[in-house]
C-alpha cells in the first residue's frame, strides 16, 4: 500500500545511504574535453559520481571509457549506458530500455546486452549500475521496463538500475513505480528532474516561493510514491543557465538557490544530489529525420573551455557541507517531510516560523532527527522553533542549542539547511 493521499507517512524501507553527489556531462558538451586539468577540477568539486557521457572518441577511446578510467582512479562511480540494438543519435537521451516493443526473445536480447556490459566493465571499480531509461513516460513502456529490470536482477544482482524523468509527466506513476522498483538486491534509483528558475522568476518574494513550491510538490510526489517500495531517489537540481533560439529560457541559479534545491530535496528523503549540468556548450535538438528543431546553449558549472564559473565554487562549498551531513544521514530512514505552512502531527516539531521546510529522519520506527530548510534565499535569518524534546543538537557542528519552554532559536544561511537531533534530556545526560 502506498498512502499518497494522506498526511501520514510510512518510513522508508531502506536508509538514505551515503549521499550521491554527481554531475551530468562532465567531459564537455558539444566537444569532448577531459584533459588532466578538467579531471583535477572534477575531483576538487567534491563529487563522487558522474553521469551522461556524450558519444565521442579520443584516439579511439570512447568518452565513456575515459570517464570510467577516471572513476577507477579517483574512487568515483558511474552508471553505464544500456540501450537496445538499433541505437541512433536521435535516441541520445531517451527510451534506451523501452524503445523496442516487447516481443518474443525480448528478455533474451536484454540478457545478451547485460552480459556484454558485464564483460566490458566487470574489472572497473567505478562500474556502479545501469542507466536504463530517460523520460519514458508512456504507460505502455512499463512492460518492457519491468522485464529489463527483472533480467538485470537475474544477471547482475549486485548493481542497481537507474532511470531519469519528471514524476509529474508519467501517464501512470504507479505503473512506472511497480515496473521499476524490484524487491531485493540493491535499491534501484529514480532520478527526478525538475527545473524552476526560468528567466522571469524573481530572486525573492512570493513569486520565488511559488516556484519553490512547484519544486517541492514534485519532490513530495516522488517520496510518497516510494513508500513501501525497495528504492531510492536522487534530485537532479538545476545548476544551468540556458538560451533557446537566442532567448534566455533558464537563468543560472544563485548560490542560495543551489542550496535550497538541495535542502528541499533532502527534506523529502533524497539520497543524492545530481547537478545539471557541469559543462557548457551548444546542443542542436534534432527530430527523427535529423531536422533541426531547436538550438540550445548551456552555461554550466564550468564554461566551454572548462574554466569554473561562480556556480562551480558555490557547488564546491555546498558539496563540502553535504559530505559532512551524509556521515549522519546515511544511516537514517526518511520518516516524512512537510512545510511550515502545513505541519502535520509529528513527534518532533511543535511550531515553526514561516517559509521553512522540514524532513523527519529516524531508525525506521521512531523519528529522532529534524532537517530544517530555509526557503528564503535573500539573506541569512534566525528562526524560532517549538519542539517536544528537551535537547537539540546540530549533528554536523555538534552545537547544543538552548531550549527554553520547548522553544529555541536557530540560525540558517540563505537557502541553507541544518540537521538537528532532538531528544528528552534524560536520554542524553
Amino acid at each position: 500500500m502506498n498512502p499518497t493521499d494522506t498526511l501520514e507517512f510510512q518510513p522508508s524501507q531502506v536508509p538514505v545511504g551515503p549521499l550521491a553527489l554527481g554531475v551530468w556531462l562532465p567531459a564537455g558538451l558539444d566537444r569532448l574535453r577531459f584533459e588532466a586539468e578538467d579531471q583535477e577540477r572534477l575531483v576538487a568539486l567534491g563529487i563522487n559520481q558522474i553521469e551522461w557521457l556524450q558519444r565521442a572518441n579520443q584516439d579511439s577511446v570512447s568518452a565513456e571509457e575515459l570517464a570510467m578510467a577516471f572513476c577507477n582512479h579517483h574512487g568515483m562511480r558511474m552508471p553505464v549506458y544500456y540501450e537496445p540494438r538499433g541505437y541512433s543519435p536521435y535516441d541520445k537521451l531517451r527510451n534506451w530500455a523501452t524503445r523496442t516493443e516487447v516481443e518474443v526473445g525480448f528478455a533474451d536480447s536484454v540478457r545478451e546486452r547485460v552480459q556484454e556490459l558485464q564483460q566490458q566493465w566487470s574489472e572497473a571499480a567505478g562500474f556502479y549500475g545501469y542507466m536504463v531509461g530517460h523520460e519514458d513516460y508512456r504507460k505502455a513502456y512499463a512492460v518492457a521496463l519491468r522485464q529489463t529490470v527483472e533480467v538485470l536482477r537475474q544477471e547482475d544482482p549486485s548493481r542497481p538500475a537507474l532511470t531519469v524523468g519528471n514524476i509529474g509527466d508519467y501517464a501512470s506513476v504507479e505503473a512506472f513505480m511497480d515496473a521499476f522498483f524490484a524487491a531485493g538486491g540493491p535499491p534501484n534509483i529514480f532520478q527526478h528532474e525538475r527545473y524552476v528558475f526560468r528567466k522571469n522568476v524573481p530572486l525573492s518574494g512570493k513569486g520565488l516561493q511559488r516556484r519553490l513550491q512547484d519544486l517541492v510538490r514534485g519532490y513530495e510526489s516522488v517520496a510518497r510514491h516510494l513508500q513501501g517500495r525497495h528504492g531510492r531517489w536522487h534530485a537532479i537540481v538545476q545548476a544551468q543557465g540556458e538560451i533557446r533560439q537566442g532567448e534566455v529560457f533558464y537563468r543560472q541559479p544563485s548560490a542560495a538557490e543551489l542550496r535550497v534545491q538541495a535542502g528541499l530535496a533532502l527534506s523529502q528523503g533524497a539520497s543524492g544530489i545530481i547537478y545539471f549540468l557541469y559543462s557548457s556548450g551548444a546542443e542542436e535538438v534534432l527530430d527523427q529525420d535529423s531536422v533541426l528543431v531547436e538550438r540550445r546553449e548551456y552555461l554550466g558549472l564550468v564554461d566551454r573551455d572548462g574554466v569554473p564559473t561562480p556556480s562551480y565554487f558555490a557547488v564546491q562549498q555546498l558539496n563540502g557541507w553535504l559530505h559532512r551531513l551524509s556521515e549522519v544521514l546515511e544511516e537514517l530512514h526518511f520518516h516524512g517531510g512537510f512545510s511550515s505552512s502545513k505541519t502535520p502531527r509529528n513527534p518532533l516539531l511543535r511550531s515553526a516560523a514561516v517559509d521553512l521546510a522540514f524532513g523527519l529522519f529516524g531508525d525506521g520506527v521512531n523519528a529522532s532527527h529534524l532537517l530544517v530548510v530555509n526557503r528564503r534565499t535573500g539573506a541569512d535569518r534566525e528562526v524560532g522553533l517549538g519542539v517536544y524534546g528537551e535537547q537539540v543538537t546540530d549533528v554536523v557542528s555538534g552545537e547544543k542549542l538552548e531550549v527554553l519552554d520547548g522553544k529555541f532559536q536557530v540560525r540558517l544561511e540563505a537557502g541553507g539547511f541544518r540537521l538537528l537531533k532532538t531528544a528528552p534530556r534524560s536520554a542524553t545526560e
